[in-house]
């Protein structure tokens, strides 16, 4: 790729694939983000794919991916497939607007989640963190076998439902209502319509599609609901215009210049729900996994805990976010070595030229980001959980350390508005657990393996908690 000839796709190589369906047979499973990391050491950081004749460019390259990225939304688009099947289940939002409608929807949405929003979410954060917290010391008083990915995807739907409209789910307490049944049927839908080769369900409805479509409503009468009552509480509390209360709040405020529809509000708060909850509890699982096998890590997280909120259970301010260094390096890290969202796809929106390949317009692509932030090349040590990596005073110049080439919350202009959310609730999270307990593995390690579904979790992970002494 360092001489001046063009590179078409036609020149680029291919893995071993069948010769009517391709690789759709092996792509098709729980790990296909696995497959892709196979094809890489197979045909190298750029190759090409097709499922029964539909093409894919594939790049693990991450100079390529970061110069894709950077051209979104102009040159690059989310592959269109997503758009197609979320306009199709009624949603329209930030996720998958593109061109003008993206810019339309950005600012109030990016608004919305700012640092200074999420501040005024923190109560919320910080009860939710409580519930989990009194939770965990109950299993561990009984010595119970916990299933953390199941826990934390409860600590993170409360919160999400809370900040986005108000809505008091109690998830963590095994309080489920109709509204968290309907997510759970729509969410793993999703994924399973964006990943089918030929759309079943536009030409005959099974039972699964009905109930889709039951959940589907169900969630937009509930949701339209909201947003009329949130309507009446800003106009007969005009103080909530400068400190809203939940994201719902916030956008209806942010929104007043754009003059969003109530279709387009909708859209967004959908957005949210599919956004904050998946991505967020899957990297809490994965920290706990990495903290289970290095206690010594935990000692300083535990450490950090008391120096900076001495006799509190959880930082009782926002503020302390920022001195809990190395809960968020542990926090990093665990992104870093297992992201949860380990590929993009994109789409070109015109003929495009990047490092000497040419990508015509209408190029499927898939971007994955996984192998890159595993490579001694970009990280030192690249396989062993360090989280002093991520702390300045403990990364020496001469070792590689590339912090750019992290795609956890995407990049570019269409970064993930909700990263400081996101951040928010996993450092406080890991610190107050650090805090107060000692992780025990109770899985075997090879039995704990990598699943793909919308976002990539810890499958069979279990641990026990011990009270941790204090220091």
């Amino acid at each position: 790729m360092h001489d001046d000839k063009l590179i078409t796709i036609k020149d680029l190589k291919s893995p071993k694939g069948t010769f009517l369906l391709g690789h759709l047979p092996q792509f098709n499973t729980y790990n296909k983000h696995q497959v892709l990391e196979r094809w890489v050491e197979e045909s190298g950081d750029l190759f090409k794919i097709h499922f029964v004749g539909k093409e894919f460019v594939v790049s693990a390259n991450p100079d390529i991916n970061n110069k894709m990225l950077r051209q979104r939304p102009e040159q690059f688009k989310r592959f269109s497939k997503i758009d197609e099947i979320l306009k199709e289940m009624g949603v329209d939002g930030v996720f998958n607007a593109e061109g003008a409608s993206w810019k339309r929807h950005r600012k109030p949405i990016a608004e919305a989640l700012n640092v200074k929003n999420v501040k005024a979410y923190y109560p919320i954060i910080l009860d939710k963190t409580n519930e989990i917290l009194k939770k965990f010391k109950a299993y561990a008083t009984k010595k119970s076998i916990v299933d953390v990915q199941k826990e934390f995807m409860a600590f993170t739907i409360d919160i999400t439902t809370e900040i986005a409209f108000g809505h008091k789910l109690d998830t963590i307490n095994n309080k489920s209502d109709g509204f968290q049944k309907h997510l759970e049927v729509i969410f793993p839908m999703i994924n399973s319509r964006i990943t089918a080769p030929i759309p079943i369900w536009r030409y005959f409805k099974k039972e699964k599609g009905k109930t889709l479509d039951y959940s589907l409503k169900s969630i937009e009468k509930i949701i339209f609901e909201f947003i009329e009552e949130a309507k009446s509480r800003i106009v007969d509390n005009p103080k909530l215009k400068a400190q809203p209360t939940n994201f719902l709040e916030a956008l209806l405020v942010e929104s007043d210049e754009e003059k969003f529809n109530d279709k387009e509000i909708y859209g967004n708060i959908f957005t949210m729900l599919l956004a904050g909850e998946d991505t967020t509890s899957n990297s809490l699982s994965w920290a706990v996994f990495y903290l289970a096998q290095h206690p010594e890590i935990v000692n300083k997280v535990r450490e950090e805990a008391f120096t900076e909120y001495n006799n509190l259970d959880i930082p009782s301010k926002y503020e302390t976010i920022e001195s809990l260094k190395y809960a968020n390096a542990v926090v990093q890290e665990a992104m870093r070595l297992k992201p949860t969202t380990p590929q993009l796809y994109l789409e070109s929106n015109e003929d495009v030229i990047i490092n000497n390949v040419s990508f015509p317009k209408g190029t499927s692509i898939i971007l994955q980001n996984k192998v890159a932030q595993n490579q001694d090349e970009y990280f030192s040590n690249a396989n062993a959980f360090e989280p002093q990596r991520w702390i300045v005073s403990e990364c020496p110049m001469h070792k590689n350390h590339s912090p750019n080439i992290m795609r956890a919350f995407g990049g570019g202009a269409r970064f993930c508005p909700g990263m400081f959310l996101a951040k928010s609730e996993m450092v406080v999270l890991v610190s107050a657990l650090c805090k107060h307990f000692d992780f025990k593995l109770e899985s075997k390690l090879e039995d704990i393996r990598e699943r793909f579904e919308f976002t990539m979790y810890p499958e069979n992970l279990k641990v026990t908690l011990k009270p941790a002494n204090k220091i």
